[in-house]
């Protein structure tokens, strides 16, 4: 027994209706592919449809190009340095005065002859002279102004008491040709220095002295014109100048008299009032117990005839 019979229409309709759909899930026009990274490649193309004939799958667009980084910010300028400051210019030095000596002279092994009345008994003022040489290095020999002459030998400086007789000791010592520093007045005419007695004389020690002498070392560092006291007003002595002839040269004098000269020497074969000079010779006014009472300056003075002297031929 046959069923009723279908349309052959009605029955194609019914089997194709599946392929169709099937067709439209799987044929379809291709996905569109997914966009690219940021920076990454295109999209791939979409799958082609598969079933009866169907058209392939539209290619997915290309995907979008990512954007560009950004770029850092430059970094920061650093800061510049602090400029250093300019250093301060040097000083000009002082300008000597008058070839005074920069400072004292190394007398260290020196020899000095001092010449006194009593070697066994020195007075105060001789005993500080001879300590002032030995502080500067010189070695001392305290002997008696009678001599013998044998005593100078190998001496770089004869010094000489003011208690040394001018009958004494110019005898033995005053041609020696070696330098000599003589205190007080009383041997000036005697050793040459003087042409008679009268051109010698004394002061009060408070009169006041002018430096009078100009480009020497004998003048230390004081200026030229400059008075001072030489010595301190609590000791109450004597200044004893003279009026040396020849070529003197010329250190100190009595404020107001300028011929009358309290500090003087003679350069070694300069002319004396009588003679010529053998060695060195300088002249200071005051007696040696004076020393201890020195005023600065007159210190100073002291200091540069030592140098002056017992540094010869160095």
């Amino acid at each position: 027994m046959t069923g009723p019979q279908r349309s052959p229409v009605s029955s194609c309709f019914v089997f194709l209706f599946p392929l169709f759909a099937c067709a439209a899930q799987v044929g379809g026009g291709g996905g569109t592919g997914p966009a690219g990274a940021p920076g990454g490649t295109a999209g791939s193309s979409g799958q082609a449809g598969t079933g009866g004939g169907q058209t392939a799958g539209t290619t997915g667009a290309a995907g979008t190009t990512g954007a560009a980084g950004t770029t850092g910010a430059a970094g920061a300028t650093g800061a510049a340095g602090t400029t250093g400051t300019t250093g301060i210019a040097g000083t000009t030095g002082a300008a000597g005065n008058g070839g005074a000596a920069a400072g004292p002279v190394d007398l260290t092994g020196r020899k000095a002859l001092l010449l006194v009345d009593s070697p066994s008994s020195p007075s105060d003022g001789e005993v500080i002279l001879q300590e002032t040489l030995q502080e500067r290095g010189m070695v001392v020999t305290i002997g008696a102004s009678t001599g013998p002459a044998s005593l100078a030998i190998g001496m770089n400086v004869i010094v000489v008491s003011d208690s040394s007789g001018a009958g004494d000791f110019v005898p033995v010592f005053g041609t020696a040709a070696i330098p000599m520093i003589v205190f007080g007045n009383s041997a000036y005419q005697t050793l040459g220095w003087t042409a008679s007695s009268s051109a010698k004389g004394t002061v009060d020690s408070t009169t006041s002295v002018t430096l009078v002498g100009t480009g020497t070392p004998l003048t230390s560092d004081l200026a030229a014109g400059s008075s001072f006291a030489m010595i301190l007003s609590t000791q109450s002595t004597s200044l004893y100048w003279g009026t040396p002839g020849g070529n003197p040269i010329a250190v100190a004098s009595v404020m107001g008299s300028a011929t009358e000269l309290v500090d003087f020497a003679y350069e070694a074969g300069s002319a004396t009032a009588t003679g010529t000079a053998p060695a060195r010779r300088v002249g200071l006014g005051w007696k040696t117990n004076a020393i201890q009472n020195l005023t600065i300056n007159g210190f100073k003075l002291l200091s540069v005839v030592i140098d002056w002297t017992a540094g010869s031929g160095m």
